[in-house]
């Protein structure tokens, strides 16, 4: 059984567990709830989050840096907008390009961006610890440019693609509201050109943080007025 499939048997198998999602409640020496239960809170969260990808393009490694922006429902579904683009353009030398004022071979710079809808299922939660299963889809484009024979980068092309990506990730809550955040996945692309789809087919791996802006307000403005 490859990777590929392990991961989307994982996905699928999260919506088995019938809601029921392990959560216990943490308090502190004045018996207040710091970590409350949330697991059948039907109030909506916002959720604001920042990814940092780390992955790979023709065998470089490359980082993209993302935004989430999304609601909570009942402690454990999660869904969302994420705008994502690398953090550096990144550069392919000695390729030859169709263009008249090309120096062949020249040099490539290499962007990407891609927007998503990202739906996260939490299936176990404790105090301090979470694991959940995200999936994202959406779409985006790569833009190129090379150097001419005046030293100076022009526009070569702009391919645009589709993007699937399946994954695990573990959240550590310093606080009620701040968690560090790790997810290891696969990135699937199709609806675009054969070099691309063997370019970013690729395993990843996020470093993010995830901030509760709902459980922040409570946090600052809650205990002000106790």
């Amino acid at each position: 059984m490859n990777f590929k499939l392990i991961l989307i048997l994982i996905f699928i198998g999260s919506f088995s567990f019938n809601g029921n999602c392990h959560s216990l409640s943490f308090n502190d020496s004045t018996n207040r709830k710091i970590f409350p239960n949330t697991y059948g809170d039907k109030k909506w969260k916002v959720l604001f989050g920042l990814d940092a990808r780390r992955s790979y393009f023709k065998d470089q490694k490359v980082k993209i840096n993302g935004l989430r922006l999304g609601a909570q429902y009942k402690g454990v579904h999660r869904f969302g907008l994420g705008f994502y683009a690398i953090g550096e353009s990144f550069i392919i030398k000695n390729i030859n390009v169709d263009q008249a004022d090309a120096i062949n071979p020249t040099t490539i710079r290499v962007n990407v961006g891609f927007s998503t809808l990202f739906y996260e299922r939490v299936f176990y939660k404790v105090p301090k610890w979470e694991v959940a299963l995200p999936i994202y889809l959406g779409s985006g484009q790569l833009k190129t440019e090379y150097i001419n024979n005046l030293g100076n980068y022009k526009p070569l092309s702009k391919t645009p693609f589709s993007v699937l990506g399946l994954g695990v990730s573990v959240k550590y809550y310093i606080l009620s509201w701040l968690a560090p955040r790790i997810m290891i996945g696969h990135r699937f692309t199709y609806n675009t050109v054969p070099e691309i789809r063997t370019a970013f087919n690729k395993p990843f791996y996020t470093i993010g943080l995830s901030i509760s802006l709902g459980e922040l307000y409570k946090s600052v403005f809650k205990k002000d007025k106790e």
